[in-house]
């Protein structure tokens, strides 16, 4: 069992068009593609995930896909699951709607510091997300956390931690020595002219890594929350 590699979307951060560098990421091994489009319309997002999940089917690739923020697309979709922001849904709404539509869709949110961990894993996400744990352009000007941030959430909750921000294949070994359960990237894999080569070379650097997640990232729940997915 290795962490998981999550690549998030962005629209101003890819080499390629965004839906064919997404496309090569699933291609190079990638497990979850995080479509964020926070300005645009849900017609166009909609549309965007219906694409992708359409071309990842006729290639074969394993990757599943989670919506940012918008509960309602990942639910018309179908999708693998929904990543709550700071100005989404509470939790608790988006646990309710998933139990209302009989959904198995995965909710995770992004946390950075300790009692927001606490607090998300008590309302009933599935993981979280911390960060950023080094210095990245999605925050310039803000200090990074570090692992010994993510160390603690790591070591504090049960539930499966995702670290974010500014990691590479050159640092990326130092994030997966805490025992987190996986990485979410941007720029690492996007802005590259090879996003399959890219993903693949740094999916090899997460192999080596000898510390395996302490909580293991299940790609699905059922409608009661408890986990039967297979795990990643």
């Amino acid at each position: 069992m290795r962490a998981v590699l999550h690549i998030i979307s962005d629209q101003q951060r890819h080499a390629l068009a965004l839906e064919d560098a997404l496309l090569e990421s699933a291609q190079g091994g990638a497990d979850f593609l995080q479509i964020r489009q926070k300005k645009a319309p849900a017609a166009e997002t909609h549309d965007l995930v219906r694409s992708l999940q359409s071309r990842l089917a006729e290639c074969a690739a394993q990757a599943r896909i989670l919506i940012n923020d918008r509960v309602d697309i990942a639910l018309a979709t179908d999708a693998a699951g929904v990543h709550l922001a700071a100005k989404s849904l509470p939790i608790e709404a988006a646990v309710m709607l998933r139990e209302r539509c009989r959904w198995q869709g995965l909710i995770g949110c992004s946390v950075h510091a300790l009692d927001e961990a606490l607090a998300a894993q008590a309302q009933g996400v599935d993981y979280v997300t911390y960060g950023h744990v080094f210095s990245t352009q999605s925050h310039p000007g803000i200090a990074p956390r570090g692992v010994t941030g993510l160390a603690e959430i790591v070591e504090r909750l049960r539930i499966p931690v995702i670290a974010i921000g500014g990691i590479t294949a050159e640092n990326v070994d130092a994030v997966l020595q805490t025992g987190c359960s996986g990485i979410a990237v941007i720029g690492a894999i996007l802005e590259r002219r090879d996003p399959r080569a890219a993903t693949a070379a740094l999916i090899e650097r997460m192999e080596r890594c000898a510390v395996r997640p302490r909580a293991a990232f299940s790609r699905q729940i059922d409608t009661r929350g408890s986990k039967n997915g297979k795990d990643v």
